[in-house]
């Protein structure tokens, strides 16, 4: 897996709190760290990044007609 930050090295790691453990993916270059909520946010936002500006882009171009 490659380091969406740095374009890295990932590998699975072990993290543990007082009553929490879990593993995510961790680069070895920069240390950025990707887990499960993280990956699920950043698809999360993504998607209704893209719907904004497929939105948006239809709005330019009703305009753009109407102004023809």
């Amino acid at each position: 897996m490659d380091c969406p930050k740095c374009k890295g090295l990932m590998q699975l790691e072990r993290f543990s709190d007082f009553f929490l453990v879990f593993y995510a993916w961790k680069c070895i270059n920069c240390g950025a760290v990707i887990d499960r909520t993280i990956a699920e946010n950043r698809r999360k936002s993504l998607a209704a990044n893209a719907t904004k500006d497929v939105k948006e882009a239809k709005d330019v171009k009703e305009v753009a007609t109407a102004a023809a």
